[in-house]
C-alpha cells in the first residue's frame, strides 16, 4: 500500500505565526466539512474567545455551503474557492480539524505539518494518519478540550514550536512523496 502524502519540498514551513488564528481548509459543501466549521465556531470558538478575544478563524475551501457563508463575520473569514492554500497556511497560527464524521485520510493534517502548523484534530479528524497525540498533534473530542489546546498552541509558544517541528519531521519521514 502507497500512503497519501505531500512534497515536502514544495511544501516548506512558515515560520511561527504570532496571531490569534486558525485555519480550516477543505471543501466546504461536504456534509462533514460543514459541520465541522458549524461545531467549531459555536461550540469551540466561544471557549477560546473566554482566553483570547481577539481569535480569527479561516475557512478556506471551495463551494462554501450557505450554512458556512452565515458564519463570515469580523472574526470568521469565509473564503471560497483559493488559486492556493499556502498563503492561508503562512497567515494563520493553528490549523484545525474538527471532524465529526468522513473517511479517508486526513490530507489538510499532512499539508498542515508539512508547512510547519500545529494541528488541532478530534480523533475522527486525524483518522488513517500514524501520527500520535501529544507529539504529533493535539487531539480534542469534546468542545472543551479543543479549545484548551487551541488556547495552548497560541499562548505556549515552546509548545508550539515542538509540536510543529515534530508533526515536520513525521511527514518528512513517513508521508515525503
Amino acid at each position: 500500500v502507497v500512503p497519501n502524502g505531500v512534497d515536502t519540498v514544495a511544501y516548506q514551513p512558515f515560520p511561527p505565526c504570532q496571531t490569534p488564528t486558525v485555519l480550516f481548509v477543505g471543501t466546504m459543501n461536504y456534509p462533514p466539512c460543514v459541520d465541522a466549521m458549524l461545531y467549531f465556531v459555536c461550540e469551540v470558538a466561544p471557549l477560546i474567545r473566554r482566553h483570547i478575544a481577539d481569535l480569527h478563524i479561516s475557512i478556506v475551501g471551495a463551494n462554501p455551503a450557505r450554512q458556512v457563508q452565515a458564519l463570515a463575520s469580523d472574526s470568521v473569514t469565509v473564503t471560497g474557492r483559493v488559486p492556493e492554500v499556502a498563503p492561508y497556511y503562512a497567515q494563520n497560527a493553528v490549523a484545525v480539524v474538527p471532524l465529526r464524521a468522513g473517511g479517508g485520510t486526513r490530507l489538510k493534517i499532512l499539508e498542515a505539518m508539512a508547512y510547519g502548523r500545529p494541528v488541532v484534530a478530534t480523533t475522527i479528524g486525524a483518522e488513517g494518519l500514524e501520527v500520535e497525540d501529544g507529539e504529533h498533534l493535539l487531539i480534542g473530542d469534546t468542545p472543551q478540550a479543543m479549545a484548551a489546546h487551541v488556547v495552548a498552541l497560541l499562548q505556549d509558544a515552546a509548545l508550539y514550536r515542538r509540536l510543529a517541528e515534530a508533526a515536520r519531521a513525521r511527514v518528512v519521514e513517513r508521508y515525503d512523496w
